[in-house]
């Protein structure tokens, strides 16, 4: 049976997501290595990687709006082909200047995922929250096998391999991409296939000002934990649990495999109920969490770290619909772009500040304490969040025309 431009539009949105996060936090356990190979300590490794993190934000905003305005296929295929570009670079790096060029050019192209595969995502779908909750856990997946397939790749092979490989991977299903275009079996979505009423230019505004708060409070937390977990692990579980760099990235692939399950479940809820309230609950629920990881050992350790991104991950498909319901169409992902600077922009800053708090104390422990004190701000933020109320065609959405 031939298959739809959008259920192709979807697949490859989805398996966009998966190359993110993979490619984006196999630096986070490889650089548990290489202060051996380059003769550099791990935080100012680790800081290497922070201006192509900042990029995977910043430079999300331009890639929304050539999105919108060239071709969501066309980004896509630069998505690919150049993500796994800037790893080719990394891994063929004989020195930490070869290493940052390849991290920034990681982060720059990843940047283009996120406002660009979302959108084109949301408008394929028809149960949107759905097909968000599923993309997450795609997203997941690419989270949960990068410190797996790191930490094989240096015990039984070599680092170097660990971004070669999947480099080369990417490259090809660019062009695989590139061809399907040519043919007409992908194409660009024009509209919503489940499209909904806009709010009021009111709601509009305020929701603007509150997401601001929470989505940079969103990507500080989550790149705090996802980019120091396996440190965490390394000192927290100890060679009894964790002897090798292979049960190490096990520990951490299973704690953001497991844990993106609830991306599921945070999507099926969006769709029944407000993602308004979704997105609070799910936000009070991570706070405490963020606390008390860094004086846990052990199985206690895993267990907070995995209720912690659970939690994290439940309301991103609530934090996605609120953006799609409350931005006209033709500015989708030049608006996720927005939010995308700030989720994910920070997390180079995060990442700089992690690495900095570690050389000065050993541990965490501050970085940690500024998380919590984060998601406290991003729970009273988004009590703000306004009630669900008639939707109705407004000035919030601009005449088909209008620039």
């Amino acid at each position: 049976m031939p298959t739809s431009p959008a259920a192709v539009s979807i697949a490859a949105s989805n398996v966009g997501h998966v190359f993110t996060h993979l490619f984006t936090i196999l630096y986070a356990t490889a650089v548990l290595h290489l202060p051996a190979v380059f003769g550099v300590p791990y935080g100012e490794l680790l800081a290497l990687s922070s201006l192509g993190l900042i990029l995977y934000g910043v430079a999300a905003l331009p890639a929304g709006w050539l999105g919108d305005r060239w071709s969501q296929v066309g980004m896509m295929v630069v998505f690919f082909v150049g993500i796994g570009a800037g790893a080719l670079v990394t891994g063929l790096a004989e020195s930490t200047t070869g290493l940052f060029v390849g991290l920034s050019l990681i982060g720059l192209f990843a940047s283009i995922y996120h406002p660009v595969g979302i959108a084109w995502l949301v408008a394929s779908a028809e149960r949107q929250g759905m097909a968000l909750g599923w993309n997450g856990v795609f997203g997941s997946i690419g989270g949960a096998l990068a410190p797996v397939f790191v930490g094989l790749m240096i015990d039984h092979a070599s680092w170097r391999t660990a971004f070669v490989a999947p480099g080369i991977l990417s490259v090809v299903l660019g062009f695989v991409l590139a061809v399907m275009w040519r043919f007409g079996a992908v194409a660009d979505a024009r509209t919503d296939r489940a499209p909904a009423g806009a709010e009021t230019r009111g709601a509009v505004q305020r929701v603007f000002v509150i997401l601001t708060l929470t989505m940079a409070a969103s990507g500080f937390v989550y790149a705090g934990i996802t980019n120091t977990m396996p440190k965490l692990f390394e000192a927290g579980l100890g060679p009894a649990l964790a002897s090798s760099y292979t049960e190490i990235g096990l520990y951490v692939g299973a704690v953001i495999g497991f844990s993106s399950l609830s991306s599921i479940l945070g999507g099926w809820l969006a769709d029944r109920y407000s993602p308004r309230l979704v997105y609070i609950v799910f936000w009070a629920l991570l706070t405490p969490t963020l606390f008390v990881i860094t004086s846990l050992l052990g199985v206690s350790l895993l267990t907070m770290a995995f209720l912690a991104l659970l939690f994290n991950v439940s309301f991103a498909a609530s934090e996605n619909l609120l953006v799609a319901r409350y931005t006209p169409f033709r500015w989708r992902a030049l608006a996720y772009g927005a939010k995308f600077v700030l989720a994910l922009g920070i997390g180079g800053l995060t990442v700089k500040l992690a690495g900095t708090l570690f050389d000065r104390a050993g541990n965490f422990d501050d970085l940690y304490l500024m998380l919590g004190l984060a998601a406290i701000a991003a729970t009273a933020a988004s009590l703000m969040l306004p009630r669900p109320g008639s939707r109705v065609l407004s000035a919030a959405v601009a005449p088909e025309g209008a620039d």
